[in-house]
């Protein structure tokens, strides 16, 4: 169970940016002039209408009397998971294991802040040669202070017995590696129905076609003609899960004094490294022997850095993104007007998905795309022009004929004529997809692990996921239009 939340206040602040450069792309003589910071401020608003949709779990609390269980009976706490013995009258001895107050689900608000206090000092000590952490250790004293009265006596008698700064408030040894698995906001990603799955290749059987009717005849003797039969066309999708990986190596010396700052920092990070390479994956991605772009040199919009793009383990040869599968579908098409699309043109794409452009279309583009060509078209609806209380996709930043328009970073302005990346260009495109025609199959989401290398003073952070996105409709299905050749400048 999920809850979903929308900050209203980065909502108006992102239709106020969106509403003086839609003025002023509209109004002004040059619709050039400042291009740069009219991207620059579009995807500001990208970014705060992603970022004011936010779906959190909704745990299972038990509430403050929970507490009392992690009370054992001579008043002492029990900090992590113990199995124990019971006697039980005419059946013996019975061992259970019993959840312990910092490796169990939090009962309530109080306890998931300390567990999280508790995760932060305890990662902190592990990696000092020397543990000192007088700043966690102060917030946890404040925090224990504000206890709920089910748990205050017990730990009182945790941090009021013992002597000194209050080390043993808190076994350290209760998590000896860091193991965190992080569900991070997603924007494009987020827009597609994801399947969990427990195999590493699936086959999902489809029905391509049903039977056909044909006119009932009639009885007009004692042997009368059976009705005639019809075929029921099916067909089988295979989906092999694949996964990505981001591995940090840090010097163990050098990040000391900022351990605490680091778990937050770089474990958000890495896990956002993995989602930015899925979305990336999702526009660009290609699994055949030759890319239809030159992968070597592509680090688009400086996100990927130099060196080692073009490998075999590119993050983009996880599977088949929007424009590799329009090409092969053969539903890609260059623009008719490179210097400004009119909504003829938009139209004209929307008929190439014949029944798939009905419903739950989604138009991705990239942010020159959007200030550049979208703009100039007067039924473009942008956040402004919704109204407060507007239904909005996560990263919707307007919308055309009923579409949601959805920016992405990893929609190039770097393109060729031919719509792909050759390292000359500056050309870019949009893809329409069709929501219902693409799934995201998820064997496991985004684990981050932290282990200390003793022998060589390192200390290895690693996320890892396993998902792929592919499409179970037929290889012929018109499902995605990419259209390329449009100027971004």
């Amino acid at each position: 169970m999920s809850e979903t939340k929308t900050d209203r206040a980065m909502v108006e602040e992102a239709k106020r940016v969106i509403d003086g450069i839609v003025s002023e792309q509209r109004n002004s003589d040059t619709r050039l002039k400042n291009l740069d910071k009219k991207v620059d401020g579009m995807m500001k608003a990208h970014r705060l209408l992603t970022e004011s949709v936010q779906t959190t779990p909704v745990p299972a609390f038990g509430g403050d009397s929970r507490l009392k269980t992690f009370v054992r009976s001579d008043g002492s706490l029990q900090w992590t998971t113990e199995s124990k013995q019971f006697k039980i009258p005419g059946s013996g001895s019975v061992t259970s294991t019993q959840e312990g107050l910092l490796d169990s689900v939090p009962a309530n608000d109080w306890h998931q802040d300390l567990q999280a206090i508790a995760r932060k000092r305890a990662f902190a000590r592990m990696i000092m040669a020397s543990p000192h952490t007088p700043k966690t250790d102060l917030e946890l004293y404040k925090h224990l202070d504000r206890a709920p009265s089910y748990i205050k006596p017990a730990i009182e008698k945790a941090y009021w017995d013992n002597a000194g700064d209050g080390g043993e408030w808190i076994p350290d040894q209760w998590v000896p590696e860091l193991t965190e698995t992080f569900k991070v906001p997603r924007a494009l990603r987020a827009l597609f129905p994801e399947v969990e799955v427990d195999r590493a290749t699936i086959l999902l059987p489809r029905l391509v076609r049903g039977g056909r009717p044909y006119r009932k005849g009639a009885v007009s003797s004692d042997s009368p003609a059976d009705y005639t039969a019809s075929t029921v066309s099916t067909a089988q999708t295979s989906v092999t899960i694949r996964g990505l990986a981001v591995r940090y190596i840090l010097d163990d010396s050098a990040v000391e004094d900022t351990a605490i700052n680091l778990m937050s920092t770089l474990g958000k990070q890495i896990a956002e490294d993995l989602e930015a390479g899925f979305e990336d994956c999702m526009i660009n991605g290609d699994t055949s022997a030759v890319h239809q772009d030159a992968l070597a040199t592509w680090n688009i919009r400086g996100r990927w850095g130099g060196g080692g793009l073009g490998g075999a383990s590119s993050h983009r040869r996880l599977f088949n993104g929007f424009r590799r599968e329009s090409v092969i579908r053969g539903t890609s098409n260059t623009a008719g007007t490179p210097a400004q699309i009119t909504l003829a043109e938009l139209i004209g794409e929307l008929g190439r998905l014949g029944e798939l452009a009905v419903q739950n279309l989604i138009l991705v583009c990239s942010p020159e795309f959007m200030v550049k060509q979208l703009m100039g078209i007067t039924q473009l609806q942008t956040i402004d022009q919704f109204g407060a209380q507007a239904t909005l996709l996560t990263g919707q930043v307007g919308s055309i004929m009923n579409v949601p328009v959805i920016m992405s970073r990893f929609m190039g302005a770097d393109l060729n004529l031919n719509g792909f990346y050759t390292g000359v260009g500056t050309q870019t495109g949009f893809c329409l997809v069709n929501r219902d025609s693409y799934s995201i199959f998820n064997r496991r989401g985004i684990l981050v692990e932290t282990d200390k290398n003793i022998s060589a003073g390192a200390i290895e952070m690693v996320s890892t996921m396993r998902a792929v996105m592919q499409s179970t409709d037929a290889a012929t299905a018109t499902n995605v239009v990419y259209n390329y050749n449009f100027d971004s400048v």
